[in-house]
């Protein structure tokens, strides 16, 4: 079983979605326009969403193990014949320490599995370290964007780069490689003690 699992957004999530939307850690690191919005456009704009924009753009929850929405991810500037697509993901307060990891991980693999997307466009806002390591994001940006969002009263610079899904399974790779090093040497220092 997936740790965290992906389902289509429904008029049920709305509500959740529009909280998140007016976070704070949110709106500095995505945008702000929810600040501006009343409830009543936000839940047009979703329900909007929901019955007439699947052309364009999806809006997907993300489920921890027991079905409770952990967060959203929503892809935007679909193309479906080049099978591309740029990817964002809010995750909620109280689960993105737990969470945030995994769910970034189903978005990618449902995008790329279900979807057909073979190429994703990232894009994180340069002060946004909060599942991207500010060394991480200098090493995978192929593009830096000085002013290219206004959030919370500060123009922000922005960092783009592309994944395909060779790429992406790289990286998947490269972390089951670490956690197998990593449980390799807690079991070696565990016989160790147990042999003392």
């Amino acid at each position: 079983m997936s740790f965290v699992t992906v389902r289509h957004f429904t008029e049920d999530d709305v509500p959740t979605r529009i909280a998140l939307l007016r976070e704070s850690r949110f709106q500095a690191n995505l945008t702000d326009f929810a600040v501006v919005s009343s409830d009543d456009d936000l839940t047009a704009g979703q329900f909007r969403t929901i019955a007439e924009e699947h052309d364009t753009k999806r809006i997907l929850t993300l489920c921890a193990p027991g079905g409770e929405t952990v967060g959203f991810a929503w892809i935007t500037s679909i193309d479906w014949r080049a099978q591309t697509c740029e990817l964002s993901f809010g995750v909620l307060p109280r689960y993105r320490g737990a969470f945030g990891a995994k769910a970034v991980i189903a978005a990618h693999t449902h995008i790329r599995r279900e979807l057909n997307m073979r190429v994703v466009i990232n894009q994180v806002l340069e002060h946004n370290t909060m599942l991207v390591s500010a060394g991480d994001l200098t090493d995978r940006r192929r593009v830096r964007c000085a002013y290219d969002s206004y959030t919370v009263g500060e123009w922000r610079t922005a960092c783009y780069w592309t994944e395909t899904q060779e790429e992406a399974q790289r990286t998947l790779d490269a972390l089951d490689e670490r956690r197998r090093e990593i449980a390799e040497r807690i079991r070696a220092t565990s016989a160790k003690a147990s042999a003392s």
